[in-house]
């Protein structure tokens, strides 16, 4: 049964598990496979390394016109997971997070799982925007993340 606070979508990539989560890794990328269209870049170019890390992107949507976020690592195993937890920049995670899951299929090809979860938020502002993206979305960004590399 889904939950029905969350969207989780799948693709097999042509690339290498390592190449895929080094891009993953990397907030100065992450404008290429948005699929929501709402990343504008990254304000701190440092990749990332662990749980816990801090990246400010620029964002950008109709709704809310331009903003910033911070988001925190919440899921990082080398080659096999990442995620993150996104929160008005300066403020804590309102509860939500975006986390890429990475199972190699084979020499070069890699099985991206991206989960979107926003189970967790309780913020009575946020909760009536929910989901902020859709599953349409989430698979635009596997489909970008594949032509990206």
């Amino acid at each position: 049964m889904a939950n029905p606070g969350q969207f989780t979508v799948s693709r097999s990539i042509d690339a290498p598990i390592e190449r895929i989560f080094a891009m993953l890794a990397d907030p100065d990328t992450h404008p290429e496979f948005d699929g929501s269209g709402s990343v504008r870049g990254s304000e701190t170019h440092v990749v990332l390394s662990g749980v816990g890390d801090v990246f400010t992107m620029r964002m950008h949507r109709e709704d809310l016109g331009d903003f910033r976020t911070d988001n925190v690592v919440s899921t990082f195993e080398r080659d096999a997971a990442i995620g993150w937890a996104p929160a008005p920049a300066g403020e804590s995670p309102i509860g939500h997070t975006f986390t890429y899951r990475l199972d190699a299929r084979g020499k070069g090809r890699t099985l991206v799982t991206l989960v979107y979860d926003w189970s967790s938020v309780t913020d009575e502002r946020v909760v009536p925007r929910l989901p902020m993206v859709s599953a349409e979305q989430l698979e635009r960004s596997l489909e970008l993340l594949a032509q990206a590399l």
